[in-house]
């Protein structure tokens, strides 16, 4: 069986984590926006968007496949990497067992990005399968990466990091006992700690894992009432936590979101540095500035600063 391998590369003008978020972590909602003529809609059929979820595909009437599977292997937001294999679908597909696809976005000099997708198309066994019997897949692929980088080129705030805040805390406490106590029993914990403030902490979509989407509800007399983030990225080992405050009133409305990277990271001491990284995305036409969110800004400091004393006045808890 002979394994087909081949190298596809695309350059823009857009930075790569533009790139990235726009085709990868929004596929699903952006590309049939897009592309309504080509792709009918992007839906999750199995898991919660990470690693070994199911994406189903279904093409608009007129094409050469009608649908089509993928399983998420890998996707790292940190590295902007991407790895999903093609296991189901009609046409050309059916010569196939799968089709696996390596994708890496890379800055350039200029500022923009290259595009690299490796692709390995695995025949069935007794089946001769041909370049030109994905000729027509491939180029598909190229016309769609074609059509996103043109509507991120023409608006230049879809997708952009926004306004970029740098926020630290150190503590005497393990950074493996806070990172479990403020991110994997965050939902058990801080309303416990914190009923003054806020009232509970669902998991309406998923499974807690990348993808799912929390839900806060704030106590009465806050300004905002309520708010969603999306856990995009959760890591135990590295002690790295990513999510994106999606949905909220208050402040929150002048925003398409709030994106934040979070390391725990042991210091000489024994204990433990936390560095949070904010970026705000603000809607299009709409001004904000760094007072604007400088309330919520203390806030997490305060929940910090709480979980922070209880795991100091109870040290066997989380240990």
């Amino acid at each position: 069986m002979v394994v087909l391998t081949f190298t596809d590369e695309f350059t823009s003008s857009v930075q790569p984590r533009r790139l990235f978020k726009a085709l990868i972590l929004d596929a699903p909602n952006l590309i049939p926006k897009l592309m309504p003529e080509a792709i009918k809609n992007v839906q999750l059929a199995e898991g919660n968007g990470g690693p070994g979820s199911i994406q189903e595909i279904t093409i608009a009437e007129g094409g050469n496949i009608k649908q089509l599977k993928h399983r998420i292997d890998a996707i790292d937001l940190e590295k902007l990497t991407y790895s999903y294999a093609v296991i189901d679908g009609d046409a050309a597909l059916e010569k196939v067992d799968s089709i696996s696809h390596e994708i890496k976005f890379e800055a350039t000099e200029e500022g923009g990005c290259k595009t690299k997708n490796v692709s390995k198309y695995h025949p069935k066994e007794g089946v001769d399968v041909k370049e030109e019997d994905f000729k027509a897949a491939r180029e598909e692929g190229l016309a769609l990466l074609k059509v996103v980088d043109a509507y991120l080129v023409a608006n230049p705030e879809a997708y952009a990091e926004g306004t970029i805040n740098s926020d630290e805390f150190t503590s005497t406490v393990q950074p493996g006992r806070l990172f479990k106590a403020l991110v994997l029993d965050a939902p058990n914990l801080i309303p416990k700690l914190m009923p003054e403030a806020i009232k509970n902490i669902q998991l309406v979509e998923g499974n807690g894992g990348p993808g799912s989407i929390q839900e806060i509800t704030i106590v009465e007399g806050d300004k905002i009432k309520h708010l969603k983030h999306r856990i995009d990225v959760i890591d135990q080992e590295k002690l790295t936590y990513s999510y994106a405050v999606i949905e909220g009133d208050g402040a929150l409305e002048k925003v398409d979101s709030i994106a934040h990277e979070v390391k725990f990271e042991a210091t000489e001491e024994g204990g433990c540095k936390i560095k949070n990284v904010s970026k705000y995305h603000p809607k299009v036409g709409v001004d904000v500035k760094e007072e604007d969110f400088k309330a919520a800004t203390e806030e997490g400091l305060a929940l910090l600063k709480v979980v922070d004393a209880y795991l100091v006045a109870n040290p066997e808890a989380y240990a």
